[in-house]
C-alpha cells in the first residue's frame, strides 16, 4: 500500500504518483477539489479513493458534530470502496473513542482510519485500545513530528504493540520528502514527494 494525502486546493499529479507508486490518493474533506468526479478519476485509474480529515479544522466541535460533517461529505462524494481517515491528535481518548464508535455505527464497513501522532501510546489505556480494535480502524500513527523532524518507524509501531495494538491493524504514515525505497503506508503529502 502507497496512499497519499493530496494538499488542500490540489488535484492529484498522476506522473508524480506514478513516479512513487501510489497505489491511493486521499483528497481534503470540505475542499473545492474534492469532487464526487475526482473521485471516479482516482477510481478509474485503478486506485484507492480516500477522503481525510485534518486535525483542529473546526476548532471546537464535538465527536456528534465531526462525524456529522463526516458523513454528509463521504455521502456527497462516495464511489465504490471510499476511504476515510480521520486525523485526530487530541490525546483525549473519550473524544476519540467516541468519534469512531459513531462513525463505525453509521459505516460498519468503510475502510477507516485514524492517525494519531506518533509516540502516544502512553495515554493508550487497554479499554481504549481494545474498544478501537472493535472498530476495525487502521490507526495510522505519524513518524514525523510538527517541523518534519523524523521519528524512526520501528519506534513509533512499537510504542502502540506494546499497549496491545495487533500488528495487522497498524500502518506507518511518513512525510513525502523522506521516504525510502521500499516503504509501505501513507505519505504526506504529495506536495511533499521529491
Amino acid at each position: 500500500m502507497r496512499f497519499v494525502w493530496v494538499d488542500a486546493g490540489n488535484d492529484p499529479d498522476w506522473s508524480k504518483g506514478d513516479r512513487h507508486g501510489i497505489t491511493g490518493w486521499f483528497m481534503p474533506m470540505f475542499d473545492s477539489r474534492t469532487t464526487l468526479s475526482m473521485m471516479q478519476q482516482i477510481k478509474a485509474r485503478g486506485k484507492v479513493a480516500g477522503i481525510y480529515f485534518g486535525h483542529g479544522w473546526f476548532g471546537d466541535i464535538t465527536p456528534e458534530q465531526l462525524v456529522a460533517k463526516a458523513t454528509a461529505e463521504y455521502l456527497r462524494v462516495k464511489v465504490p470502496d471510499l476511504r476515510v481517515m480521520f486525523n485526530l491528535e487530541q490525546h483525549d481518548p473519550g473524544y476519540i473513542i467516541r468519534v469512531l464508535e459513531l462513525w463505525r455505527s453509521k459505516f460498519p464497513t468503510v475502510g477507516t482510519s485514524w492517525s494519531p501522532e506518533g509516540m502516544q501510546g502512553g495515554w493508550m489505556t487497554g479499554d481504549f485500545v481494545e474498544r478501537v480494535v472493535a472498530t476495525k480502524t487502521r490507526v495510522v500513527p505519524q513518524c514525523f513530528v510538527g517541523n518534519m523532524g523524523r521519528r524512526e518507524s520501528d519506534i513509533v509501531l512499537r510504542d502502540l504493540l506494546k499497549m496491545g495494538f495487533p500488528h495487522t491493524s497498524v500502518t506507518m504514515f511518513y512525510d513525502g520528502a523522506q521516504l525510502g525505497d521500499g516503504w509501505d503506508g501513507y505519505a504526506f503529502t504529495m506536495g511533499r514527494l521529491p
